[in-house]
Order: C-alpha cells, then sequence, then structure tokens
C-alpha cells in the first residue's frame, strides 16, 4: 500500500509537472516572442516555473557579428522580476534591477557564454503554489 501510494505521488508530480511545462510553453510562444520585433527569435525556449523569493541561472552562448536582444518575461504574478548577466568569471556585465524594461540590447566583442541570473522578488510560502508562474528568457539577434 505505501508503494502504491508512493508510485501515485511520483506520477501526479509528473503530469503537474509536465501540464505546468507546457502552459509555460504556451505563454512563451504568445506573449513573448512576438516582443522580439524586429530581432530573429534563436529558436530556444528557456523556461522555468518559478515562485516568489526564488532564483534561476543559466548559461547561454553569444557569437561575434551579431547584435543581440535579451527579453525575460515573466507572467504578472512575478512581477518585478530582474535579471543580471555575468561572464564565466561572475563579472557583472548588467543588472536590470531599477531599469523599467526587462529588453537589454548588446554586442558581444568576441564569441563567449555569459550567464544569466533571474530573480522573483518576495518571501516564497513553500506550502502554496498561489505565486508560481512562468519566466521565459528568449534571445534574438540581427546579423551586423
Amino acid at each position: 500500500m505505501k508503494n502504491l501510494l508512493k508510485i501515485t505521488l511520483l506520477f501526479s508530480l509528473l503530469v503537474s509537472s509536465i501540464y505546468s511545462s507546457a502552459q509555460c510553453k504556451r505563454f512563451t510562444k504568445k506573449q513573448c516572442i512576438p516582443e522580439l520585433k524586429e530581432y530573429v527569435f534563436n529558436g530556444q525556449l528557456n523556461t522555468a516555473i518559478l515562485g516568489k523569493g526564488e532564483d534561476a541561472e543559466l548559461m547561454l552562448s553569444f557569437y561575434s557579428g551579431q547584435k543581440y536582444r535579451m527579453y525575460v518575461c515573466a507572467e504578472e504574478t512575478l512581477e518585478g522580476t530582474t535579471f543580471k548577466i555575468l561572464d564565466t568569471d561572475k563579472n557583472l556585465i548588467y543588472n536590470s534591477e531599477g531599469k523599467d524594461s526587462n529588453v537589454f540590447d548588446f554586442r558581444v566583442r568576441s564569441t563567449q557564454q555569459l550567464i544569466i541570473q533571474v530573480s522573483v522578488p518576495g518571501e516564497g510560502n513553500s506550502h502554496s503554489l498561489d505565486f508560481q508562474g512562468c519566466i521565459s528568457v528568449l534571445i534574438g539577434f540581427i546579423e551586423d
């Protein structure tokens, strides 16, 4: 009986995760990608389900000879989401905190990997899923 309960719980968590992921992809395609405007979307859906007080980090490659637009798109429940861009030595390149936009246009001098840290403000509530939402980090580019 214990094993059946464990299997049922694991299956429920898996189904919930798949459903959340599908909802996040739908949100990203409908609400976020159009905001890249004249930039060509690189095709990578970098999404996460986060709650208040949570952070996420990812590493992406950027190539010289291109102009980039990074857009961090968050559902309304995650208002105030900020992001930082760091090099691989953890030196700060950009911080969106205090800015009115979650869009950052830039060029890199040489091909390199950059770290993107996304933070949702507030205190987390481990007993409630009410404050969770989708965050997408989208990259668009234009050839120079």
